[in-house]
């Protein structure tokens, strides 16, 4: 696996963000990808997908506010500082424009931005982003209910154990953590969670900001981001993912100037279930966003304009 560089980052309110950074080494002409993570995870758990793409690629990975080390917010009101501090990285740390790629929470700050900023962006590659409905249609209530259920489990979340080991045993034990491979989990509990003094271990994400992510996310915006957008995207879907409607996304996909929607076995989770397949789908995308669509080789589109 490629070699992390870990970084610091103050954004423009004075938090300090961490993110680390897999480049590509030799490769002249390797496209630079920002990728964020999604809600409550740090960029690391995403290493199995991003540290070893081919062709290469050099990917920064942003822990945004509150996330894998990065300063935790006095408070959260709405997502416009989350975008905030993603823009300031790209613009000041990076040579614009660059391939914008996240998943779910990660997913719609990227399209967003490239709909705020497309000067910035030279590609969009999106996993799994959060859409409940076509374009004008109310979110179905059983797909409500669902979201309420996972905003209360936020709510109850476990946020402190005695050790890593004993928070490790306890999670692979539990709801979605149980379906994850076991390197995503081992790189949750090292990064995703910090020592706490006089002993153990606490969640870097606390639980409170997690929730008011949840409730402060966008409904029915995503389509008219998608409308300002001005490049191409890849999006991937995992084909029992709970929070994307696959009519819904389509539809957004036929928004985008032009867009490829790869489906992939697998939740809402699929990055952290599946990681080598994650990681071969992402580097088709990337190659599609390159011109190298000869090279796809996993995955069929499931719809393409």
């Amino acid at each position: 696996m490629r070699q992390e560089r870990p970084f610091r980052f103050r954004g423009p309110e004075g938090l300090t963000l961490t993110g680390v950074a897999w480049d590509a080494g030799s490769a002249y002409t390797a496209p630079q990808v920002v990728f964020s993570p999604g809600n409550g995870f740090p960029v690391q758990v995403y290493a199995g997908v991003l540290a070893d793409l081919s062709p290469p690629a050099t990917v920064h990975g942003l822990n945004p506010r509150g996330h894998g080390g990065s300063d935790v917010p006095a408070r959260f009101g709405d997502w416009a500082p989350l975008l905030a501090d993603l823009r300031a990285y790209v613009e000041q740390r990076l040579s614009p424009p660059v391939v914008l790629a996240g998943h779910s929470l990660g997913a719609m700050l990227s399209l967003w931005l490239a709909a705020e900023a497309p000067q910035l962006a030279a590609g969009l590659l999106l996993l799994d982003p959060i859409l409940r409905a076509r374009r004008g249609q109310p979110w179905p209530s059983a797909r409500q209910t669902e979201a309420h259920q996972l905003m209360e489990r936020t709510r109850r979340r476990r946020a402190r154990w005695p050790s890593r080991p004993l928070a490790q045993a306890a999670l692979a034990r539990s709801g979605g953590y149980s379906y994850w491979a076991r390197e995503p989990l081992r790189r949750f509990c090292e990064v995703g969670l910090i020592d706490e003094d006089p002993g153990g271990v606490v969640l870097a994400c606390p639980p409170w900001l997690e929730l008011a992510i949840y409730q402060t996310a966008p409904k029915a915006e995503q389509f008219a981001w998608a409308e300002r957008v001005r490049c191409e995207a890849v999006i991937l879907r995992g084909d029992t993912s709970v929070p994307v409607d696959p009519a819904a996304l389509n539809e957004l996909a036929e928004v985008l100037p032009i867009a490829t929607v790869l489906t992939l076995r697998g939740g809402h989770m699929f990055p952290m279930e599946h990681p080598s397949a994650t990681g071969r789908a992402v580097a088709a995308g990337l190659r599609i966003l390159c011109g190298e669509t000869g090279a796809l080789t996993t995955a069929a589109p499931e719809s393409t304009r």
